[in-house]
């Protein structure tokens, strides 16, 4: 078999196997690689998402498959961290809401919730304000009833949920 025929049927193989283990595949060139929030995550994400909607009266959402793959791809790429580890740039393309963290999947939702605190002391909620952008913001988009399907993706350093209506 020819080397390039060969590297060819080695990243099919890659793919192939991620699909088949449920995983999201991001190809690049030649070769792929296989990266996704284990349903273990996707599970807590989702429960602990949904009980701090209850309790701000908002109805649960549901895993996405599709915005899953969006805020995979997004996580995937160099440029949602521009200047290496810590360093965060939203997706230019989502729609909807989106929360990006440092932490891995399973201790993003506890961070992003506990901004409760600092919402809860802005009496205005303005998604436009200053307070929004850095001090609760990430805790009001999980909160916003409009959103109804929630998908997430991670990489070494930097873990993105999006929430779409």
């Amino acid at each position: 078999m020819k080397k390039a025929s060969r590297i060819r049927h080695q990243a099919g193989a890659v793919i192939a196997a991620g699909l088949l283990a449920g995983s999201t595949v991001l190809a690049t060139g030649a070769s792929a690689a296989v990266a996704s929030i284990s349903p273990g995550d996707q599970q807590t994400i989702v429960n602990e998402t949904n009980a701090i909607r209850e309790k701000a009266g908002a109805p649960p959402l549901t895993w996405d498959a599709s915005v899953a793959a969006e805020a995979q791809a997004w996580a995937d790429n160099p440029d949602s961290t521009p200047n290496g580890p810590g360093s965060l740039k939203h997706s230019p393309s989502f729609n909807g809401a989106e929360n990006m963290s440092t932490v891995g999947p399973a201790a993003a939702t506890a961070q992003w919730a506990a901004e409760k605190a600092r919402y809860d002391a802005d009496p205005d909620h303005d998604p436009n304000s200053a307070g929004y952008k850095t001090q609760w913001g990430h805790y009001w988009n999980m909160i916003q009833s409009r959103f109804t399907k929630i998908g997430c993706g991670a990489r070494t350093g930097v873990t993105v949920c999006q929430y779409r209506p």
